[in-house]
């Protein structure tokens, strides 16, 4: 089932997606791989449809009265020989069809994640303290 249009969406990255988990990106890995990754996380969800048919992203809430839902994006960082999948990294996004806008809420590693808890629990945890405007979506 699909449930991103097709269209050439905008795309942003948070200011919480930018200071707490941009910026370990950014000194984990060298700066010219960050910023490559990067733009190819942004030119990724510009053509999110596309991709949607891949198993690059996979829909974690979907609320179809506002036609937008918050999805997971797996990607590898440039100059790796990980697959997107088995790198464990991933990027969080709200993607709304009416607005043809993602917001890219987190970006993190599979050890940025608590080892007490399931991932999709924490996703929806870390929206709901940290993004109250999109709670909704969590429901």
């Amino acid at each position: 089932m699909q449930f991103i249009k097709d269209a050439k969406f905008k795309v942003e990255f948070s200011a919480y997606a930018e200071t707490h988990f941009c910026k370990k990106f950014y000194k984990r890995y060298k700066e010219k791989k960050w910023i490559a990754t990067r733009n190819t996380i942004e030119e990724t969800l510009e053509r999110a449809q596309e991709v949607e048919k891949t198993t690059l992203i996979s829909v974690i809430k979907f609320h179809s009265e506002d036609d937008a839902g918050i999805f997971k994006l797996d990607f590898r960082i440039a100059g790796t020989n990980q697959s997107p999948h088995s790198s464990g990294n991933r990027a969080i996004f709200l993607l709304s069809n009416n607005l043809e806008t993602v917001k890219i809420l987190l970006v993190y590693g599979k050890e940025d994640l608590p080892k007490n808890q399931q991932e999709t629990a924490w996703i929806l945890d870390q929206i709901k303290q940290n993004f109250p405007e999109y709670k909704k979506y969590c429901k």
